[in-house]
């Protein structure tokens, strides 16, 4: 039996690392990801040599091709960690996982909090990253104060040996984010993320078996390998550096076409530059239906965010032939497709009877944002059957008891929307346990009856 090449990320998470490189080469010009990549040998020997930061400064501009003269290097105080993950544009960069400096555009300055000597790895890893940070702001790149797209570009510029030795990711997001494209700030690369990126560098080389990469931690050595084998046998990335191609830029008709491209990269990535200036032609209506019906869920999840994103802007668009599409897909196996058509069509205003009755069946799910929507979407009702009431009045106490706050007050906003007096009925569902019944009174009184408007003619 053969069994196809196979990344190791998931084609949402993958296309979004291959839109990034884009973006920053079409800033950064391709040539600088054709650049060798740098050995931690070659590294730590350029430092070495000298042992002085502005002479690893000058190092690191000569193979970027970039003029560090103005770049000043400095020691500082340790300043306390960044609750807001780290900037690297018009502010200061904390640097990813708290590297032990900062780069600030204002002044072109790398303050560092300590002498590179006392941890080498982590001093070196800081200048890189200011330096990297300095390229992107002085070429003015909309991302530059995102730490992971400046780790995407220390990476893909050949720099990042150093960086993929340090584990700087404790722990991944909790967020619910269906297309895993949406959390900002993003978190910085983990493990899976830096050996993606570091397969599309030596794909980007030509270098089927690099040097290099004997380098690597263990952890990322086997994945990376399994990805670089994939790119060479499938070439499937929307980021083609070898093409040097801008393509970001183009046009509408452009974008619709690559939506229909065989490789998942382009169909993701173009599905989410479709835009619409009224209804859908009969084309556009069977491209997007197919999207929709796709056996790749990222595919799937992406198409049915466009269907939200463009018919918010034309109602038009969610005509009944999509709307039947969502409302199929709310009984979806997967979990993240049927939250994800469930919050589309409240959204849009689109639920039905039969819609509404499977929403009522989402919040006896466990998966969290399985129930948060079916609790979103009954929340947009003036009404619901009474089957669903008491569905709600189950996931209420159920969610109580285990201390379970997250929708405490969505579900008491729906009670207000739907009960002309909740009082009565909360006092009436709590009866046997007194104990919950204070957090459900305060609740109401603090809640006011619709907390996001979401339907259409709101």
């Amino acid at each position: 039996m053969f069994f196809k090449p196979k990344a190791n990320l998931s084609d949402s998470a993958k296309s979004r690392i291959e839109f990034c490189l884009q973006q920053i080469a079409e800033c950064l010009g391709f040539e600088r990801f054709t650049l060798p990549v740098l050995s931690r040998k070659a590294l730590f020997s350029a430092y070495d040599s000298e042992r002085d930061s502005r002479q690893f400064v000058a190092y690191l501009g000569r193979h970027l091709k970039h003029d560090v003269q103005g770049i000043q290097v400095r020691v500082g105080l340790p300043q306390a960690p960044s609750l807001g993950g780290g900037c690297c544009g018009g502010g200061s960069c904390s640097g990813p996982g708290e590297l032990p400096g900062r780069y600030d555009a204002t002044n072109r300055s790398i303050t560092l909090d300590q002498q590179i000597d006392i941890d080498p790895a982590m001093g070196l890893a800081t200048l890189i990253n200011g330096v990297v940070c300095d390229l992107l702001s002085q070429n003015n790149f909309a991302g530059a104060h995102l730490p992971e797209q400046v780790e995407l570009a220390v990476i893909g510029t050949g720099l990042g040996m150093i960086r993929n030795g340090i584990s700087l990711v404790a722990k991944h997001p909790t967020s619910w984010d269906s297309t895993q494209w949406e959390l900002s700030p993003r978190p910085f690369l983990d493990s899976p993320s830096l050996a993606y990126t570091n397969a599309i560098a030596a794909w980007a080389r030509d270098e089927h078996s690099p040097s290099w990469a004997a380098e690597l931690p263990s952890d990322l050595k086997r994945p990376m390998q399994k990805s670089l084998k994939f790119l060479v046998k499938t070439n499937d990335s929307f980021f083609q550096p070898k093409s040097k191609q801008p393509v970001l830029s183009q046009s509408q008709t452009e974008w619709w076409q690559l939506a229909a491209s065989p490789t998942t990269s382009n169909q993701v990535i173009a599905i989410r530059h479709l835009q619409s200036f009224g209804a859908l032609d009969d084309e556009q209506e069977s491209l997007l239906l197919d999207k929709l019906r796709s056996t790749s869920t990222a595919i799937t999840l992406h198409a049915i965010a466009a269907v939200e994103r463009m018919a918010v802007q034309h109602p038009a668009i969610a005509n009944e032939v999509i709307v039947n599409e969502l409302s199929a897909l709310t009984d979806h196996r997967n979990d993240e497709v049927r939250a994800k058509s469930m919050c589309v069509l409240a959204r849009l205003g689109a639920l039905d009877d039969a819609t509404v009755e499977t929403a009522a069946i989402m919040l006896e799910a466990h998966p969290k944002h399985v129930v948060f929507a079916g609790l979103l979407a009954l929340s947009t009702r003036d009404s619901v059957p009474e089957e669903a009431l008491l569905a709600v009045d189950r996931c209420f106490v159920r969610l109580l008891r285990a201390c379970d706050y997250d929708f405490v007050e969505l579900i008491v906003a729906a009670y207000r929307r739907w009960l002309n007096d909740p009082q009565p009925h909360l006092e009436e569902l709590f009866q046997n346990s007194p104990e919950l019944l204070p957090i459900a009174l305060e609740t109401l009184q603090n809640v006011p009856q619709q907390l996001v408007p979401l339907r259409r003619s709101a």
